[in-house]
């Protein structure tokens, strides 16, 4: 896999090197450069240089990071300022330094800004083609990877329901006798638990659920969570939803993976122990926050932070709201942080 990655690089580095070596060897004049005055080398140095610049830029920062999120007019108006800014750096040294002081011919500035003007325009169309065919590739692996990890989640799922029709009757047995026996706790705990395995099983498999049943699961998650701490640990804990959250419809499960890593990793046996997860609504725009301090008596490592289930959420995020969230991940020496903001669309009533 190592060697697979390096390939692509040293593939690059072949090309710029061949194009490199076959213009420094073939071609006599450029513009007002020549070969016979040796005043051709150095404007070949640096406009291969900023070529290079144009073409890795655009390719590799200003399509992915703009076009591919349909920012169509800021990537134009980024890249035109690239293109033209290149241009005119190449042609201020071509004229008033390497034509001035080498070449042996005098030629107007405007002259090289056309010259630069056709080399830099057909390196930029190199720069396209590469940059959204690698961008159209990675859109296809990672609709490919979600596809393949959706598929994998639902066969766990199918796993583990054995008969979920049993599980349910099962649970329903155990609340009733419960109640009978006056034991609430335990009664509510069961239903609680029976919520929740109904929503993962049949309702989390819509493409968008209303957002109140979101809400829902996660207040029955975090209430389990609380019932199984002491009573010193539970008031620790700092839980909140605010604002009008109705009419909202969300991808499911998409905000449970941030609150499961606060609990996972934010219990300690101390009263050092905080967490505080906060659900609050600004208009169409879900913000999610949470906060824990660091367990430091895991044998885990900040890897644990970035693992399997946040690198998927996080691919889920891109591939349903890729232009319609913003996720911060604070990482910090005592506290781990997370907000997440999700722009959701209201129900056409």
């Amino acid at each position: 896999m190592k060697l697979k990655g390096n390939i692509e690089p040293v593939i690059h580095f072949f090309i710029w090197g061949s194009f490199f070596f076959i213009v420094w060897l073939e071609v006599r004049t450029l513009g007002s450069f020549r070969k016979q005055d040796g005043s051709i080398y150095l404007p070949m140095v640096w406009s291969t240089l900023l070529s290079i610049m144009l073409f890795y830029i655009n390719a590799l920062y200003l399509i992915p990071r703009f076009f591919s999120k349909h920012q169509y007019w800021l990537y134009f108006v980024l890249m035109i300022f690239l293109y033209m800014g290149v241009v005119l750096i190449n042609s201020t040294f071509d004229h008033w330094y390497s034509i001035s002081l080498f070449s042996s011919e005098k030629e107007s500035f405007f002259s090289d800004i056309a010259l630069n003007f056709q080399t830099k325009t057909f390196i930029l169309s190199l720069s396209l083609g590469y940059g959204l065919t690698k961008n159209w590739i990675n859109s296809n692996k990672l609709q490919q990877q979600l596809l393949s990890d959706k598929l994998t989640t639902e066969l766990k799922y199918l796993k583990a329901q054995i008969n979920p029709h049993f599980l349910f009757n099962t649970l329903n047995m155990a609340y009733a006798s419960a109640i009978k026996s006056n034991d609430e706790g335990t009664a509510d705990i069961i239903e609680k638990l029976s919520g929740l395995m109904r929503y993962v099983l049949y309702e989390s498999n819509e493409e968008k659920v209303l957002l109140e049943k979101e809400i829902t699961y996660i207040d029955n998650y975090i209430n389990l969570q609380l019932q199984r701490m002491s009573t010193e640990l539970a008031n620790k804990v700092k839980y909140e939803v605010k604002g009008n959250y109705q009419n909202l419809r969300i991808a499911p499960m998409i905000l449970i993976p941030f609150i499961e890593n606060v609990f996972k990793h934010g219990i300690m046996l101390s009263k050092k122990a905080e967490i505080a997860i906060s659900i609050f609504f600004d208009s169409d725009t879900l913000v999610l926050e949470t906060k824990n301090l660091k367990n430091y008596n895991s044998a885990g490592t900040d890897e644990e932070y970035s693992g399997i289930g946040m690198k998927n959420v996080k691919e889920r995020l891109q591939l349903l709201y890729p232009s319609q969230h913003q996720l911060e991940i604070n990482n910090e020496e005592h506290y781990f942080m997370v907000r997440l903001e999700i722009k959701l669309k209201q129900i056409q009533l």
